[in-house]
């Protein structure tokens, strides 16, 4: 089982977890509405990236992970800058013997005048194909 977990301000990151979503034959929900009851095998977790760091309820939910909770986690935002959440999300989680992905989407958001109109379709559509091909790199396991 796959889970796509993010936090969106703006509606930027939601629409690009749907895309996730769709390409992990998964449900998109935001950190507030996550239950990780059950162990799942990828956690896609988005966020965007504020003030050149992740959303602080992104934080703290993988602060809280437990390595028998995933067994791999990948990466996906949108931000005005190009600046990924990757490197801090690998420095909560690697710590905790949680396998991070090396492989993460980031695509443009749009904030105050700065990326206007991203997400788009093209971004969309490379978000999707960013979950397929994270789900086939990991069927093995």
């Amino acid at each position: 089982m796959n889970k796509v977990v993010y936090v969106s301000r703006s509606g930027n990151t939601k629409k690009v977890a749907g895309a996730v979503a769709k390409g992990a034959s998964a449900k998109a929900v935001s950190v507030e509405e996550a239950n990780l009851s059950k162990p799942v095998n990828i956690l896609f977790v988005g966020g965007s990236i504020y003030a050149g760091k992740i959303d602080g309820k992104l934080r703290d939910f993988l602060s809280a992970l437990r390595k028998d909770q995933v067994k791999i986690v990948a990466v996906f935002g949108t931000a005005a800058s190009k600046k990924s959440a990757l490197p801090e999300v690998k420095a909560i989680l690697e710590p905790k013997g949680i396998l991070v992905s090396d492989d993460a989407f980031q695509c443009k958001g749009k904030f105050m005048m700065v990326g206007s109109g991203h997400p788009n379709v093209e971004d969309l559509k490379q978000a999707e194909a960013f979950a397929k091909r994270i789900c086939e790199d990991n069927s093995h396991e």
